[in-house]
């Protein structure tokens, strides 16, 4: 009988999932009936997302695959799973666009807005860390991904590790080769020069 319930929640789930995201860009799934499931119900999907832009600061290129577990809990829902992806980034020594593959795991709380039987609304919840859940019993796992996947990026992003970067002078890209301006003196090491060469002078 669990088994059969699990079956008939997945369809219904994934009919009403689809019929959302056809019309938003982003990964918005209707929980409704998982929420009327007993504790420790859970249900998989894989992740085959298009045209998905998590920040207008993080281009994603290409599809996002995965795979999210939701699971009910006497709270709410834990959501779980993994994405991987390519983003545009830009490198923080030449300033060349670059594209890096990402694989990116994440685990967060969701907690109602709603009573699922009344539709009376909830007290707010406490943690900061939780998302929620809408009055239309609808989740949205598109800012977890994107939390996930800014604190999975590096402070300095850069298309190589061995990145030459740009000339401090010229902005000659010193990746394609050398630049024909002469190298910077340290300006410490100038004024010391210049009171070496003032002081032989006035010896002489």
């Amino acid at each position: 009988m669990l088994r059969h319930s699990s079956c008939y929640l997945q369809v219904i789930f994934r009919l009403m999932s689809f019929s959302v995201k056809r019309k938003q860009k982003i990964m918005l799934y209707n929980v409704a009936q998982l929420m009327k499931a007993s504790v420790g119900t859970s249900l998989g999907y894989d992740i085959q997302e298009e045209e998905i832009q998590l920040d207008e600061d993080l281009k994603v290129i290409g599809p996002i695959d995965g795979h999210v577990r939701i699971r009910r809990t006497n709270q709410g829902l834990l959501v779980d799973g993994w994405v991987d992806l390519t983003l545009e980034l830009t490198c923080t020594r030449c300033l060349n666009i670059f594209e890096q593959s990402m694989h990116v795991t994440f685990m967060e709380q969701f907690h109602p807005t709603v009573d699922i039987v009344t539709g009376l609304a909830l007290p707010p919840i406490e943690e900061e860390e939780a998302f929620p859940i809408d009055d239309h019993h609808l989740i949205d796992i598109t800012e977890a991904i994107r939390q996930q996947v800014l604190l999975a990026l590096p402070i300095a992003t850069l298309c190589r590790e061995d990145c030459a970067g740009l000339c401090s002078q010229c902005g000659h890209d010193l990746n394609l080769g050398p630049c024909d301006c002469k190298p910077e003196v340290d300006t410490r090491f100038s004024v010391l020069e210049k009171l070496l060469q003032n002081g032989s002078g006035s010896e002489s």
